[in-house]
């Protein structure tokens, strides 16, 4: 099985940060608190983890959702993230905006089962540099979970567009072989199958997955 990233979502606490640097993981995701869903932090929280991942050099990715453009250059430059996830599909024209303003910024889109939108992808596709794809769609109260069968077409799509796309929503250690093989995504995007019930990255868990896995 061929090198594949893997980038550890929701973190929320110093020690996770330690356990990914200490296992080589490069990219770690931050959730904004004005996101629905579980393991978000405030802007002050996030923007420290921040700064631990830059002692590490490990890439730094802000989830948000803002819908104010403005609200949401505010926010990158408070936390200053390597990398943005916005779930909230700004136009081309902000895209661009925000690439003029944070020039080293990468641009990243988190896309669902329910958002998913053909002709955004289309417009946006030379200027994003990476989507995050997420199976699981969240509710205030719920999560609604989607198969890989009923999303990889979807999936594909945005492979076909030559954008780099990372796969994430319900994938462990006993699925993981079975997507890679079904969809090859350019990474993997884990949250909760690889932590403990006190929110920390499991070092056994981790260390399962990745013996499921080649990392890169």
């Amino acid at each position: 099985m061929k090198n594949i990233p893997l980038k550890i979502c929701g973190i929320t606490n110093m020690k996770s940060v330690e356990v990914a640097h200490k296992n080589k993981i490069k990219s770690l995701g931050f959730a904004s608190k004005n996101l629905n869903g579980p393991n978000t932090v405030s802007d002050k929280k996030i923007q420290s983890l921040i700064k631990e991942c830059k002692n590490y050099k490990i890439e730094s990715v802000l989830l948000t959702r803002y819908v104010s453009l403005d609200k949401l250059i505010e926010q990158i430059d408070f936390t200053k993230p390597k990398t943005i996830s916005c779930s909230y599909h700004f136009p081309k024209k902000d895209l661009l905006k925000i690439k003029k303003i944070f020039r080293r910024l990468k641009i990243g889109i988190a896309i669902n089962p329910e958002n998913y939108d053909k002709k955004y992808i289309e417009s946006i596709r030379k200027i994003v540099d990476v989507i995050y794809f997420d199976m699981n769609v969240y509710r205030k109260k719920s999560i609604k979970k989607y198969s890989l069968r009923k999303s990889i077409k979807q999936i594909q799509f945005i492979k076909s567009k030559n954008i780099p796309v990372y796969i994430g929503g319900g994938i462990d250690k006993k699925n993981v072989s079975n997507i890679l093989k079904q969809i090859t995504p350019f990474g993997l995007d884990i949250s909760r199958s690889l932590k403990n019930q006190r929110n920390l990255i499991s070092k056994s868990k981790l260390k399962d997955f990745l013996n499921q896995i080649s990392v890169g």
